[in-house]
């Protein structure tokens, strides 16, 4: 039998028409799982840790390497869209254990409903996460009960077992999961009393309005077009969410489609082999920035909301260590995979998909992950731990994953359905310079960080934000082979027409203006921590302007950026910046 998975909206909505029975189920099967204890294999604190903590130390080989990493990290790679379609199935299927629950479905947050095809960047749209997702309580039963949907109580302890640190992500048994603004840093006793007092500030109603804010201008905010004269084309927005769950859905291979590793290699073989700029998107880009959004990182808005950034917001969604304790990650990743379900239908790959096995992001990193040994090619049959096929002791694969109907489930109407595609095309951004940002290292970085690049020119004298690169990043990356793997973060910026045009003036061309005029400033938005007198130290926040692009050819086309000397005391990974396409906008000496 196929089940249709609705999202929470239609839940929502049918909920508010008395049609109670379909949200309440959810709310009930959330409940029982929630309640069961830790150990129990169907236990929400069970499924939650397969995404990060606890850590699987007593499986590592009696000779591990320092790389080794003891858990089941599927990021970065071609597997990331399978084994987070297994991870559900198997969410789902412990869902069902729940009396009177057989038939229940894990639905999920359609994250862009109301977005698409809004005819004003001015209009936000009010509750953008459902409200049965953000509020403290639930009537279930005849009962006021605590929502299950809203946070989740630890059933028991987590550890940090960082060797030589303080214990900045143990949580304790009964630690309740937060989300922006909100901070759960709990680790330590200093941290206990710094996050009671920072999480006193907001009442649940405010906290309700900023997570909401917060989401919504990561969805939607493009490029700031102040200085765009009356009547011209804006630059194509290219560093939203939501224009970059447009984007994904465009992209030819399920190689690129799969992961962030593959995008942006394949984006920067194509400028150094071929000399061509070409915008691609991964379904992990997108998925990075909700986590993010939820997790602690702020984002100011088109309209000038949310401003000012909230010192401490330190949400459970912004870590991998513990983003699957929070409800709703699983509503997250449910539309994760309706997404990936909505490429497939596009793209003739409900049958098949196929993985580069050349690519960079094709292989089990240094060190291995847990039964998969170092080295080995990631293909459609590499095991998907710990996701065991029903009635057999082996593991699920990619292959089995391909054709949701065959595993017995299938989406209800949502944003981005095919059936709507005049509305949801996006045009094709004429790439006329692509920017490289690099040299910008995990392990540098305690968590996850935001790589954002801001530009200024003779056109335009203030900052725009051109490229908001999130990184959902491990807070020991030392403990993650997958994550050292893929050690340097990057982020690949295109820049069209009108982006240079708003950079250098409209008669940029005709002047001889070139991209040496534009100057950039790279910085690394990462969390904020206190020093040992209370102060607020913003960790990794660093601003570099590098001079005019001058120089050299490096192979393949790419101009090294000089930089200025740090206005701070900056990591010794600065950041290099590149352009990598050879064209016109590039000074007549270094034209190919």
């Amino acid at each position: 039998m196929t089940y249709t998975r609705h999202s929470i909206q239609q839940l929502q909505e049918w909920y508010d028409a008395g049609n109670r029975e379909p949200l309440d189920k959810f709310v009930r099967a959330f409940k029982h799982i929630q309640s069961l204890p830790a150990d129990h294999e169907d236990s929400f604190q069970k499924l939650g840790g397969y995404h990060g903590e606890p850590f699987h130390y007593e499986k590592a080989p009696p000779n591990r390497s320092s790389k080794w990493w003891g858990g089941y990290c599927f990021h970065g790679c071609v597997l990331f869209p399978t084994w987070h379609r297994a991870y559900m199935l198997r969410f789902e299927q412990a869902l069902r254990t729940a009396p009177g629950c057989e038939d229940v479905t894990l639905p999920f947050w359609d994250e862009c409903a109301g977005l698409v095809g809004r005819p004003s960047v001015g209009l936000r749209p009010h509750h953008l996460i459902p409200r049965v997702l953000t509020t403290r309580t639930y009537e279930l039963d005849g009962q006021t009960i605590p929502n299950p949907l809203f946070s989740f109580k630890l059933k028991q302890k987590i550890e940090d077992l960082t060797v030589g640190e303080e214990q900045h992500y143990s949580k304790p048994e009964g630690y309740e999961t937060v989300r922006y603004p909100l901070s759960g840093m709990v680790g330590t006793r200093e941290e206990q009393e710094n996050t009671k007092i920072h999480n006193a500030r907001f009442s649940d109603a405010e906290s309700e309005r900023l997570l909401n804010v917060n989401v919504t201008n990561w969805l939607i905010t493009g490029p700031r077009h102040i200085h765009t004269r009356q009547g011209a084309k804006p630059p194509s927005d290219t560093t939203s969410v939501l224009a970059r769950y447009l984007k994904c859905l465009d992209t030819d291979t399920y190689t690129i489609f799969s992961n962030t590793t593959s995008q942006t290699k394949s984006m920067e073989k194509l400028c150094r082999e071929r000399n061509e700029g070409h915008w691609l998107m991964s379904l992990e880009s997108p998925h990075d920035g909700i986590h993010l959004a939820i997790g602690g990182f702020f984002q100011q808005g088109e309209d000038g909301t949310n401003a000012d950034e909230i010192d401490d917001a330190n949400g459970d969604m912004g870590d991998n260590e513990t983003a699957g304790f929070d409800p709703i990650f699983f509503l997250h990743h449910c539309f994760i995979d309706y997404v990936f379900w909505q490429w497939q239908l596009r793209h003739g790959a409900t049958e098949t998909l196929t993985i580069d096995e050349a690519d960079p992001g094709a292989k089990v990193p240094e060190g291995g992950i847990l039964d998969l040994p170092e080295g080995e090619q990631l293909t459609m049959d590499t095991p998907l731990p710990p996701f065991v096929k029903p009635g057999e002791k082996n593991y699920y694969t990619s292959k089995d994953m391909v054709n949701i109907e065959s595993l017995g489930y299938t989406y209800g109407s949502g944003s981005l359905d095919k059936h709507h595609e005049p509305i949801l095309h996006v045009p094709h951004v004429p790439v006329k310079q692509m920017v490289k940002i690099s040299s910008i290292f995990r392990n540098k970085h305690r968590g996850s960080f935001v790589i954002r690049t801001y530009a200024t020119g003779p056109g335009c004298p203030e900052p725009i934000e051109i490229g908001r690169e999130p990184i959902l990043n491990r807070w020991n990356v030392s403990q993650c082979a997958n994550c050292q793997n893929h050690l340097e973060a990057v982020s690949m910026i295109p820049l069209d027409a009108e982006m240079l045009a708003l950079l250098l003036g409209d008669d940029w061309e005709k002047e001889n203006r070139t991209v040496d005029e534009i100057k950039y400033q790279v910085e690394i938005h990462s969390r904020s921590e206190k020093t040992s007198n209370n102060e607020i130290r913003k960790r990794g926040k660093f601003f570099f302007s590098p001079t005019p692009l001058v120089g050299r050819l490096v192979p393949g086309g790419g101009v090294p950026a000089i930089l200025k000397p740090p206005v701070f005391n900056v990591p010794k990974d600065i950041p290099t910046v590149e352009h990598l396409l050879r064209n016109k906008s590039l000074p007549v000496e270094q034209r190919a």
